[in-house]
């Protein structure tokens, strides 16, 4: 059931983002009431849904990773990119602090010693969802965030959303 959910979500948010891409471009190219009414609709309905689906998401998520076994070379890896990639966005400084600070959370999490990998990452999926609410105060689109900075990440969570 939890795969299922996963893959329901992910194609809600694909129509949520697809509207939410077309109102934005309403908003950019039209002025006065439609304007506004694009603008109210993004704020009020489309961005609300987004992060209401995306909570949902990572919260099957870190329930479905903690019945399932990542192979610790796997993990290895994936822990490794994760620091290294934490280091390099604050490096840049183009995200907010709170999001620098969730960040370096994870990246502290992950450093710690004795913990395998596997387990590391497994507390940092658990960790993630409050990860999104300040994301998007910050206006921080996770998914392509995840996607341009974690993407080994990103294809153990398409992993292990497909295993059933």
């Amino acid at each position: 059931m939890p795969i299922d959910r996963l893959s329901q979500i992910e194609k809600n948010l694909k129509l949520l983002r697809d509207q939410q891409h077309a109102l934005e471009q309403e908003a950019i190219f039209t002025t006065g009431l439609a304007k506004i009414q694009a603008e109210q609709r993004l704020g009020e309905e489309i961005k609300p849904k987004i992060r209401e689906y995306e909570k949902e998401y990572w919260q099957v998520l870190a329930q479905q990773t903690k019945t399932e076994d990542i192979p610790e070379q796997e993990a290895e890896i994936i822990v490794a990119e994760i620091v290294e990639e934490v280091g390099q966005i604050e490096v840049q400084g183009q995200y907010s602090d709170e999001v620098l600070q969730i960040l370096q959370e994870i990246r502290d999490k992950l450093n710690q010693p004795g913990a395998t990998a596997a387990a590391k990452l497994k507390g940092v999926i658990s960790s993630i969802p409050p990860f999104i609410g300040i994301s998007y105060e910050a206006e921080l689109d996770t998914e392509n965030f995840f996607q341009q900075h974690f993407p080994t990440f990103r294809k153990l969570i398409k992993v292990l959303a497909k295993k059933s």
